[in-house]
C-alpha cells in the first residue's frame, strides 16, 4: 500500500490530537484525585444536627453530644470547640467518653469540660481511654469538682423546658465486669412515662443495654469509622467492630429504643487519618411528637 504525504499528514495529526486529548484526561484525573483526596482529608470541626420526635417531649430542647475529644486542641482555650457549641444554644451538655486521653495531655480536656460546665447542665461518663490512664477514680472527682454530674451506674433527673428527663450513665466496661455488670443492675428500671437518655461510651453493646430502660442511647467510641465515603462506605474500622463497623455515625434502631453514634472528636491521636469523616459535635434536638 503507498501513502501519499497527506495520508501521512492526517495520520499524524490523528496521533497528535489523540495524545493532546490523553494528557488533558490525565490532567483532569490527576485534578480529581487530588481535589477527591485534600478534600476526604479536611478535619475542620463541623456541627452535626439530628432531630428526634417523641411524645414525651412538652416543649423542645437541644442537647450537645461531645465524644472522643482525646484531649485534642481546637484553637486557643478550646475556643474553636466552645463557639461551635455556644452558637446552637444547647440545653444540656452530655460528655459520652474519651474526654481525657491516657497518652495526651490532659489540659484541653479540662479546658472544654470546665468552661462548658459554667454554662449548661452537664453530664459525664468515662470511656475506656479515662479507664486506661489508671486514675480515672481521680479524673471523676476533678469532673465533678466543676459541677459535672459524672454517672457511673447512677440516674439523675432534670427538668428543661418543662420536660421531665431521666439522664442514666455507665462507666465503660474496661472498669472490670464486676462493676459493670452491676451498674447494668443499678439503672435497669426507670418511669416509662418521662424521656430517658442513657449515655454509654460503645454504641457496640446494645445487648446491654437493652437490659436498661431509656428512650435513647447516645455513643461513641467508633470514630466514625476512620475512613468514609459518603452514601458508599460508612466506615472501614472501629474499635471493638472490627472491619467494615455497623455502628458508627448516625441513628439506629434497637430492639427496644434508639442509638444515636457521634463520630466524635478525635484527630491528632489517631493511627489512620480521617477520611470523609470530619470530627463533630452533634446538636440533637427533641421535640413532641
Amino acid at each position: 500500500m503507498i501513502y501519499t504525504l497527506k495520508d501521512i499528514n492526517c495520520r499524524i495529526f490523528r496521533r497528535f490530537v489523540i495524545k493532546k486529548y490523553l494528557i488533558v484526561l490525565l490532567i483532569l484525573v490527576i485534578i480529581f484525585l487530588l481535589t477527591f483526596f485534600i478534600k476526604g482529608l479536611n478535619n475542620s470541626l463541623v456541627v452535626s444536627k439530628y432531630k428526634m420526635l417523641s411524645p414525651k417531649i412538652v416543649n423542645s430542647l437541644k442537647v450537645a453530644i461531645i465524644t472522643d475529644l482525646h484531649s485534642c486542641y481546637y484553637g486557643k482555650n478550646q475556643n474553636d470547640l466552645i463557639q461551635a457549641i455556644d452558637s446552637n444554644q444547647p440545653d444540656l451538655v452530655f460528655f459520652v467518653g474519651d474526654i481525657v486521653d491516657d497518652r495526651m495531655p490532659e489540659d484541653n480536656a479540662y479546658i472544654t469540660l470546665e468552661k462548658l460546665s459554667l454554662k449548661y447542665p452537664a453530664y459525664y461518663v468515662t470511656g475506656n481511654h479515662e479507664i486506661y490512664t489508671g486514675n480515672f477514680e481521680d479524673i471523676k472527682q476533678r469532673i465533678n469538682g466543676f459541677g459535672i454530674t459524672v454517672l457511673s451506674g447512677e440516674q439523675s433527673e432534670i427538668e428543661i423546658n418543662n420536660n421531665k428527663l431521666i439522664i442514666k450513665g455507665l462507666d465503660d466496661p474496661e472498669v472490670g465486669n464486676m462493676e459493670y455488670n452491676r451498674q447494668l443492675k443499678e439503672i435497669h428500671d426507670g418511669d416509662e412515662n418521662i424521656f430517658t437518655f442513657l449515655l454509654a461510651h460503645r454504641p457496640e453493646r446494645n445487648y446491654d443495654y437493652d437490659q436498661i430502660r431509656h428512650d435513647l442511647v447516645l455513643s461513641g467510641h467508633a470514630h466514625g469509622g476512620q475512613w468514609r465515603i459518603p452514601k458508599i462506605l460508612p466506615g472501614i474500622i472501629a474499635p471493638n467492630q472490627g472491619f467494615f463497623p455497623h455502628y458508627t455515625s448516625g441513628f439506629y434502631q434497637l430492639k427496644h429504643s434508639t442509638l444515636l453514634v457521634s463520630r466524635g472528636l478525635s484527630k491528632e491521636n489517631i493511627f489512620l487519618p480521617r477520611f470523609y469523616n470530619p470530627p463533630e459535635v452533634i446538636i440533637l434536638e427533641l421535640a413532641a411528637r
